[in-house]
């Protein structure tokens, strides 16, 4: 008998699977003991400016993160390992007695840490919980290490994360900021420090103008009140940058992957790092304009639109130049014989160029633009110009109103309209100021909101989300997964892309899911476009004769 076939035979006995069972068991009860007795959640000393308190104070965000991405990291392990080893080589592993001895030790002692200091109360910071709470992170990097032991070998882990660094960096950075921001206090811990240098710069260049800008005092949260004359605004963390840092960072990062180029690790960190640098001086710009255009234009345009859409302007930006940089200093990689995506079709990235015009033009228009967007017409004419351009590939399109479709866009709507209440105030400031303009100006501007919603916007969106990004997804699965089953991957993964662009998570999601549903059925494109403009003109009649307008905003 071979080898593979002795691991293969071995990998299906039932002891072997009673074990990985069994320390998979260990793994999770030890995570639920210490989420239970760790309700203080290092709380009672983030106000403590030692660094160590500090970082301790990220901990279980990144603990949560570190955990999500060591699943994530076995997982493109085996599915990029031969189907007949990949379970074999997880399923034959043993941990050491040294990985028992260290997640035995540092369980213990982190555990008893946790309950002390539960008992302790420990308002005041007493000196063994200020001792424990910086020993923590070194405790906590060992369970995690002892974890990552009981699940595969280290020559596993090491060929993992080496080979796919880009990727999980990227996916521990989006997983830390997600989990991180679910705290709004330990969130605005990033931006604290950025603030003051922020503030600093951003009076020196407002002062170019022969004027001054200066702090006046601080909110009841602490956050300084900023500004000149008569317009003045409160400065929360938010306001310091760091979030276009990490949405540059992690964009930048997902590039490096998608295209490898000739750069070495170092000088794409260079790249990245220098693109955050630009983020925190341009935003120090952007608080100087907001102040000048405020005291000396509209402080709504101020606060409603150039306040807005500036910080997303600015990320842009900096990406897309970095991103040129560095294709004109290092041109790509030549391609191996394993092609990333060899399957996906070089005409799809055209199918984006639409959907780019109008979230260009938009952000442009949302700079000048107060609470009411007066400008809309301004995007939808943009966005048919784009459409124009790939005319060529949309006369393929088949456009079909089907009994499925139209079930599937009623569905939607009803979902919509549970999920996103209707705001009665904001209907009736949206009421009150459009229909106080000149009649011409309400009815071009209604049909406008008309025409774009039920029939630019759906087509715009569904070339690049059921289109283009539908089709990059499916031929990357296609290199692991069967082809139905990378369909179906590529159609939940872009739905939920489609919840994170829409206020609404939730509604958008099921909104993406139903208008793929609509593509998978004939495999046609122009179906889930059908579904998307029904359900949009359906809403658009909804909104017109309940004067819910707070859908429109």
């Amino acid at each position: 008998m071979t080898e593979l076939a002795k691991s293969t035979e071995k990998t299906g006995q039932p002891g072997h699977v009673a074990k990985r069972l069994f320390f998979l068991g260990v793994v999770v009860l030890q995570i639920a003991l210490l989420r239970y007795v760790s309700t203080l959640r290092y709380m009672p000393l983030r106000d403590s400016a030692a660094l160590l308190d500090q970082i301790a104070a990220l901990l279980p965000a990144a603990v949560k993160a570190s955990l999500l991405t060591g699943g994530v990291a076995i997982a493109v392990r085996l599915a990029r390992t031969d189907k007949q080893t990949r379970w074999a080589q997880v399923a034959e592993h043993r941990p050491s007695h040294r990985v028992l001895t260290l997640n035995f030790v540092c369980f213990l002692v982190l555990g008893g840490f946790f309950v002390l200091a539960r008992q302790a109360g420990a308002a005041d910071g007493p000196g063994w919980l200020t001792l424990g709470l910086r020993l923590s992170p070194v405790l906590w990097v060992g369970l995690l290490a002892s974890w990552a032991g009981f699940v595969a070998p280290v020559s596993a882990w090491r060929q993992a994360l080496f080979s796919n660094y880009l990727l999980l960096l990227i996916f521990f950075l989006i997983s830390f900021v997600s989990f991180h921001s679910l705290d709004a206090e330990l969130a605005g811990r990033m931006g604290v420090v950025l603030i003051g240098p922020t503030l600093f710069l951003s009076s020196w260049i407002y002062s170019l103008t022969g004027e001054t800008v200066s702090v006046v005092g601080y909110s009841p949260e602490g956050n300084p009140i900023f500004g000149s004359g008569e317009f003045f605004g409160q400065i929360g963390p938010a306001c310091s940058g760091y979030e276009g840092m990490i949405l540059s960072a992690v964009f930048l990062g997902i590039f490096f992957y998608l295209e490898p180029t000739k750069l070495s690790v170092p000088r794409k960190a260079l790249v990245i790092v220098l693109a955050c640098v630009a983020i925190f001086l341009l935003n120090a710009l952007r608080l100087a304009m907001l102040t000048y255009i405020g005291v000396h234009f509209s402080p709504e345009i101020a606060q409603e639109g150039f306040h807005t859409n500036f910080g997303l302007v600015a990320v842009i930006v900096v990406v897309i130049t970095a991103v040129a940089s560095t294709r004109a200093v290092a041109a790509p990689s030549p391609p191996d014989k394993d092609v990333r995506f060899q399957n996906f079709e070089e005409g799809a990235p055209r199918l984006l160029l639409p959907l780019i015009y109008l979230i260009g033009s938009s952000l442009l228009c949302g700079l000048v633009s107060g609470k009411f967007f007066w400008l809309y017409p301004l995007p939808i004419i943009a966005a048919a110009a784009g459409l124009y351009q790939i005319r060529d590939e949309l006369r393929s399109l088949r456009l079909e109103l089907t009994p499925t479709t139209f079930l599937l866009a009623s569905a939607t709507l009803l979902a919509w309209v549970q999920l996103v209440p209707s705001d009665a105030t904001e209907s009736d400031v949206f009421q009150g100021t459009l229909f106080s303009a000149p009649f011409p100006l309400i009815i071009l501007w209604l049909i406008f909101r008309l025409f774009g919603a039920a029939v630019i916007v759906p087509v715009v969106e569904e070339l690049a989300f059921r289109g283009a990004f539908t089709d990059f997804l499916q031929a990357a699965l296609r290199r692991y997964w069967m082809d139905q089953a990378a369909r179906m991957g590529a159609m939940v993964a872009v739905a939920v892309l489609f919840g994170v662009v829409h206020s609404n998570f939730l509604a958008g999601t099921i909104a993406g899911l139903a208008f793929g549903v609509a593509r998978w059925r004939r495999n046609e494109l122009g179906d889930a476009i059908v579904c998307h403009g029904l359900t949009n003109l359906m809403l658009a009649f909804y909104i017109l004769v309940s004067g819910n307008w707070s859908y429109w905003i």
